[in-house]
């Protein structure tokens, strides 16, 4: 099977040492991840940490935020006030991975300034192609559309700008069948 060359491709998060400024971004189980990175942080690092959820043990100064929407406002904010040098690293679910590279894309950070580890659940978000919502926590390959009630086939395809994978009607060509095109998938 070739690689899918807009899938996400992530790794452990790592302090770069060409970094003038870091900011640590993380939510939910990503916490751990971003103790682990600031215990490798050279000394004297100029380092903020921002995270939504609860507070991981181990982060001195720490900004906390208890929704994913206040914490992505603030790395907006904090993004537009960056200069040159400035490093980001992400940790959480693929969702929040997702919505965070979305605000560092309008700065345009290069792939080689940020960096992101995925953390916890393995669900995705999906978008459905036919009504444009957005199906969060996806684990399946096949899933009902909570906007349109369509059954979406999942494909591998993922969408940098919607920060999602591509969903399409899975039975478009047998409507009804859709029992039979489950147990391919299986």
């Amino acid at each position: 099977m070739p690689d899918i060359k807009s899938r996400p491709v992530y790794a452990t998060l790592q302090p770069d040492p060409g970094g003038q400024r870091h900011l640590l971004v993380g939510q939910g189980s990503g916490g751990a991840a971003l103790v682990r990175l600031m215990a490798q942080m050279p000394p004297g690092a100029d380092v903020r940490v921002l995270c939504a959820g609860e507070s991981p043990p181990g982060l001195e100064g720490m900004r906390l935020f208890p929704t994913e929407a206040e914490l992505l406002a603030e790395l907006d904010r904090t993004l537009s006030e960056c200069v040159m040098g400035t490093r980001l690293y992400v940790a959480g679910s693929e969702s929040f991975l997702g919505s965070a590279m979305r605000v560092a894309l309008k700065y345009d950070l290069n792939r080689d300034e940020v960096q992101c580890e995925p953390c916890g659940c393995a669900a995705r978000r999906v978008y459905c192609i036919h009504c444009k919502a957005s199906n969060e926590g996806v684990k399946t390959n096949i899933v009902k559309c909570a906007g349109c009630g369509r059954h979406l086939f999942v494909r591998d395809h993922y969408s940098r700008r919607l920060a999602a994978y591509m969903g399409v009607m899975a039975d478009a060509e047998a409507p009804g069948e859709l029992p039979a095109i489950r147990e391919v998938f299986r």
